[in-house]
């Protein structure tokens, strides 16, 4: 069901917490540790603190300062919404920008928002920015990233969140001639740098460093891409099929390394960025198999191994060759975060798993319910 924006404002002051305050977490890599997870469910299961009525779109939660924040859609219209982390009571919502229609994927927003500095930054389905106080949920400012930069939406929409670092707020525009990633100054909006040529995928900016360098990667149309952090030049690409379906975020292997993955019968490879004697960067692909084939979910390592949902069903890999350990227990195309060495698996069908990440074998240690109906958008963790 929908609420009315607005609808039971309850005007309180947050209280200092946890926060899970962008997406994937605090290093965007769905990782969680020193968090323990009770996984007695069958004699104790999870108790629901809260339910509420929401409007439709595949955003996740964003959560600092006692608010859980994400995007919706309500008649028609993209809306940012900030729930109570206690109570589910929606403290602000802020109206703005066109919704989204798909009868294939679903209707409404896909990007978690951001949190940093006070600020909530959300990135709507329609290509627009906005920059939203924490506390109140009144714009600050606003810019139109596709119209500014002749950039163009992949066929599902924007679904790419902002990456806040160093006092701006980067996007993928996914426009031409120096403008597929962009900086906006975090405080007043103004645009700061862009660059690379690429097209947008559906992935989002990830702050990494590799081979000594600290840059932004991002998945783009074009494949992975190495942006420097101060001036977005491109640093070095590893190329894809030119298809805007990357969705899944790479994940960062020692010092030098990325793997990243999409599904479409294409799979993943690992790839090693290595440093010339001249300070140039250069991306080699180590190994690609078609044994883990991420479609729109988040694969994570664990002591050494990579887990992930292979077109839907769990899948153990080897990173030093690419090999898969095992290949069982199918949840659909759901999501993934590990919490302190076991995986949370929220399956496409609602209901929550808890994995034992071994390379030896699956081991499914408890499972609930927890929503019903398809359900892709990532889960945050919060609280205490």
């Amino acid at each position: 069901g929908e609420a009315a924006p607005g609808a039971d404002v309850v005007p309180a002051a947050p209280p200092p917490g946890p926060s899970f305050a962008q997406f994937l977490g605090p290093n965007r890599n769905a990782t969680l540790s020193g968090i323990h997870l009770a996984h007695e469910w069958e004699a104790r299961p999870p108790d629901e603190v809260w339910r509420r009525p929401m409007g439709t779109g595949w955003a996740g939660f964003a959560v600092a300062n006692g608010l859980a924040v994400t995007q919706e859609q309500r008649g028609g219209r993209g809306i940012v919404v900030a729930y109570d982390l206690e109570t589910g009571a929606v403290r602000w919502s802020h109206e703005g920008g066109t919704g989204f229609t798909s009868t294939l994927a679903g209707d409404g927003p896909r990007a978690t928002p951001t949190l940093h500095g006070g600020r909530a930054y959300a990135f709507g389905v329609d290509g627009w920015l906005r920059a939203l106080d924490l506390a109140t949920g009144q714009l600050v400012f606003e810019r139109d990233v596709l119209g500014e930069n002749n950039g163009r939406a992949p066929d599902h929409g924007i679904a790419s969140s902002p990456l806040v670092l160093d006092g701006l707020v980067v996007v993928v525009a996914g426009g031409p001639h120096g403008r597929s990633l962009v900086a906006y100054d975090a405080v007043t909006g103004e645009p700061r740098w862009s660059g690379g040529d690429a097209g947008a995928g559906y992935s989002s900016p990830l702050l990494a460093t590799l081979a000594g360098v600290r840059q932004i990667v991002v998945f783009n149309l074009q494949g992975l891409v190495g942006h420097d952090v101060g001036t977005g030049e491109v640093l070095w690409t590893d190329a894809w099929p030119a298809r805007p379906e990357k969705v899944s975020q790479p994940v960062v292997l020692g010092d030098d390394r990325l793997f990243a993955s999409m599904g479409y019968g294409v799979g993943g490879r690992l790839v090693q960025i290595v440093r010339h004697p001249d300070g140039g960067l250069d991306a080699n692909v180590l190994w690609e198999t078609r044994r883990l084939k991420a479609k729109f979910t988040q694969v994570v390592e664990h002591e050494g191994f990579l887990y992930g949902l292979d077109e839907g069903v769990l899948v153990c890999l080897d990173p030093a060759d690419g090999e898969r350990r095992w290949k069982k227990g199918r949840y659909g195309h759901g999501q993934v975060l590990l919490v302190d060495g076991l995986l949370l698996v929220v399956a496409e069908n609602g209901e929550v798993a808890l994995v034992d990440p071994n390379p030896e074998e699956r081991t499914e240690v408890a499972r609930c319910t927890a929503v019903e109906g398809t359900t892709w958008a990532t889960p945050a963790r919060a609280g205490v």
